[in-house]
């Protein structure tokens, strides 16, 4: 099997190593990090402390590929590179299994699920077929077979994404609206239950009726095959970038947005706004 990239091939050389030397020396790196007289910091991590350190690195990253801040995204690659190696080590010490295992369970199930690239077996032409093939030898070469199409959903992911992925999970078996435009009544209709708990006391209800609004929002996002986390993202970052520019205008004006009146506030936010449309065309 060769690779269709040369630059990752064993045999490449940049440096006077290749790059498998590469790898094995950041590995090495970690075990020294890790042994008797390494790093304090790193000999007193386990699983637990390492979770949310990788979970930083991962959202780093993310950072990194919306700004398309390339070599921003060579350094995060790289720190993950280390958290994996670091956990993959964990693994080893704790007898769990070894990196070669690691590696090699990637590898082949890479292998198993492109039949159509690495064993000329059948032909594909499409991304959806690629998807179809790929369930199919879940479920029948490696006895994936759940009980329920959400047995396989992360706990963990982040409640916009997870909502998304159900979605997804109900398209597959026709339980999903055919368009965008027939989710638009199920918003509206949320809506208004959310205005009608709302002239209520009733909490938990409220509650509810947001909660459903929210999974409403997420289906019509996903029928605009756009996705729920990464909307938030840049709506998050055009707040900042405009309530940060309003602070400073309001600096260079001798004040602070805690003095002004709303109105002024506002005034300065459409001055922002303006600011931002203006460097973005």
């Amino acid at each position: 099997m060769k690779s269709q990239l040369p630059g990752m091939s064993p045999g490449s050389v940049k440096d006077g190593k290749t790059t498998a030397e590469k790898f094995l020396r950041l590995r090495e790196v970690i075990y020294q990090l890790r042994s008797p007289g390494g790093c304090p910091w790193d000999r007193e991590q386990d699983f637990a402390s390492m979770k949310p350190r990788f979970l930083e690195e991962v959202y780093e990253l993310i950072d990194a590929l919306e700004q398309n801040d390339f070599l921003g995204m060579r350094e995060e690659l790289g720190d993950l590179f280390f958290h994996l190696l670091f956990m993959a080590l964990l693994g080893e010490e704790g007898n769990h299994w070894t990196l070669d295992d690691v590696l090699d369970e990637i590898a082949e199930k890479l292998i198993r699920r492109h039949p159509h690239v690495f064993a000329q077996s059948g032909t594909i032409e499409s991304s959806s077929q690629v998807l179809t093939q790929w369930d199919e030898i879940k479920k029948q070469i490696e006895g994936k077979n759940y009980q329920s199409l959400l047995d396989n959903v992360p706990q963990s992911l982040p409640p916009l994404q997870k909502a998304c992925v159900y979605g997804k999970k109900g398209r597959k078996v026709g339980f999903d609206w055919q368009s965008a435009s027939e989710v638009l009544p199920k918003l509206y209709e949320e809506l208004q239950e959310v205005e009608e708990a709302m002239a209520g006391d009733d909490r938990e209800a409220l509650a509810e009726e947001l909660g459903d609004l929210f999974l409403a929002m997420v289906s019509l996002v996903r029928h605009l095959d756009f996705e729920p986390e990464g909307l938030v993202r840049a709506a998050n970052r055009k707040f900042e970038y405009r309530f940060r520019e309003m602070e400073r205008i309001a600096a260079v004006q001798k004040t602070s947005l805690e003095q002004l009146s709303l109105e002024e506030k506002e005034i300065l936010w459409q001055m922002a706004k303006k600011r931002q449309e203006q460097e973005s065309s």
